[in-house]
């Protein structure tokens, strides 16, 4: 079969987007944990896939032809797409543009009019769509990067055990995409190509194509007007050109000063990034110092003796040779040699915590022991939880306390907080150690990741247990401590 040949060629591929792609978004509807977000996202952040006017990217809802003519219109012959007349609906550009390119064609086997372009879409008729944008060099046996992954060759006629129920219309289209694994079969061994499509199918079918593209084109250079905006999405600094390459991760772009890449979302350019938005989040004024300081260091205005005893490092999570002077006076001692040390090195602090009483918080203070060294640290980690609106309830706090010569966590040396216990329980792998659950979001004494505890700490160059020795802070696997905080992230 002969292919659409209007992907990607000369300036087709730079065609310029009408408005700057969004910024690795929020949806409320669609999280990191969907099977989908990556592609979903992507296609938003690159300008092909729009949301709905409340926001939400509907995964689940239903594709019509026209929302699926107007993404390929956007992605791959994006210059014709906007040089289609509007007509009188807004799927109605997309459909013109498809016929004026040779991607529909009169007589066409797939069934979409003007008139239809509110019918959903099914799995082959997508794939004949995508079959007939497909490079011509693309539609082989295997992927291209399938040798590296050592990916089986895919047999499309022998995997689909509805094969011969496929309509010999979509046969070629369904062999191309199955073997150069764009798209799968289902989870019970069939095509099941009359299946209506959902936003989130069409978006992943999509993508995978682009990215077919993408990799044939590797290494070559785009132009970009770049928007460098905040986690808020406020401009940092006006828009510029960049030249990039295409499979070039956005950390190729020189960080803005006093600005680091959000790296929540690491994605790539491709060869329809034209204009994009790229989001990084300010420095803490430790990571300024660290970076005026490495500067220094570069051009020999600081030694490297000098580098490593700057104040900035007390700020950093985990053990460092400043924060061993600080507490022991000495950048190569990590422990107190005794408890009669240790004891004479502590002294108590008060500080301020919410309560609960009766349903309501309440203010109090509390206190405990910690090192002297970081007392005036701690009080301002706590009122700082306290002034936070979150008003973060705390029934019982644990600091210093000698638990044996041989003890290697951080209580020995006044620099670990527990914070309530029991709610914020020790656990390896699902089993309690210490305490009695961690319920975040449920329990009110439970310590929630993304909450102003653990944030604040964190901005204090202090580790939190609940993720410190662990991929996430997901309790059925690896080792946690909810409860505790570390200065130096034992």
């Amino acid at each position: 079969m002969k292919h659409f040949k209007a992907v990607l060629t000369g300036a087709a591929l730079l065609a310029v987007l009408t408005v700057p792609a969004a910024a690795a978004g929020h949806y409320p509807d669609l999280n990191q944990a969907h099977w989908a977000f990556d592609d979903m996202d992507r296609a938003s952040n690159l300008g092909i896939l729009s949301g709905l006017p409340d926001g939400r990217m509907d995964p689940s809802g239903t594709l019509t032809w026209g929302q699926y003519l107007t993404m390929l219109g956007r992605t791959f012959y994006r210059a014709d797409y906007e040089a289609a007349p509007a007509g009188e609906n807004w799927d109605h550009r997309g459909y013109y543009a498809a016929l004026d390119t040779g991607l529909l064609r009169e007589d066409d086997v797939l069934p979409v009019s003007l008139d239809t372009l509110s019918a959903p879409i099914n799995r082959q008729e997508a794939a004949e769509l995508l079959y007939r944008l497909m490079p011509e060099d693309a539609d082989s046996s295997s992927s291209g990067s399938g040798w590296w992954w050592g990916w089986e060759e895919r047999d499309a006629q022998k995997d689909l055990s509805d094969w011969d129920s496929i309509p010999e219309a979509y046969q070629d289209a369904v062999e191309a995409l199955y073997e150069a694994r764009i798209i799968n079969g289902t989870s019970d061994g069939t095509f099941a190509g009359e299946k209506t499509l959902a936003r989130a199918d069409g978006t992943v079918l999509l993508m995978g194509l682009l990215e077919t593209v993408d990799n044939q084109h590797y290494g070559e250079e785009v132009t970009v007007l770049v928007h460098p905006v905040d986690t808020n999405g406020t401009a940092i600094q006006p828009a510029y050109t960049a030249t990039v390459h295409v499979g070039d991760r956005y950390t190729a772009l020189e960080d803005p000063y006093g600005y680091d890449f959000s790296d929540d979302y690491m994605y790539s350019f491709s060869t329809v990034s034209t204009e994009v938005t790229v989001c990084y989040r300010q420095l803490t004024a430790a990571e300024l110092a660290m970076e005026d300081a490495e500067r220094k260091l570069g051009s020999g205005e600081m030694t490297i003796e000098e580098f490593y005893a700057q104040d900035f490092w007390l700020k950093f999570q985990g053990e460092n040779s400043r924060k061993y002077q600080l507490l022991f006076g000495d950048t190569s001692i990590r422990r107190f040699p005794d408890q009669a040390t240790a004891q004479a090195n502590m002294t108590t602090v008060t500080v301020p915590v919410w309560k609960l009483s009766g349903g309501k918080k309440v203010s109090s203070t509390m206190s405990f022991s910690v090192h002297a060294a970081i007392a005036e640290d701690v009080k301002a980690i706590f009122t700082e939880i306290y002034n936070d609106p979150e008003q973060f309830p705390i029934h019982d706090l644990g600091g210093y306390s000698w638990r044996g010569d041989t003890a290697t966590g951080e209580h020995n040396c006044g620099t670990a907080i527990d914070i309530n216990s029991n709610e914020n329980y020790q656990v390896r792998d699902g089993q309690a150690l210490a305490g009695s659950l961690w319920q975040p979001g449920v329990n009110p004494y439970s310590i929630t990741p993304g909450g102003s505890v653990v944030r604040i700490f964190a901005e204090h160059g202090w580790s939190w247990g609940g993720d410190a020795w662990a991929y996430d802070s997901d309790a059925s696997s690896g080792y946690h401590d909810y409860m505790h905080f570390s200065y130096m992230g034992m």
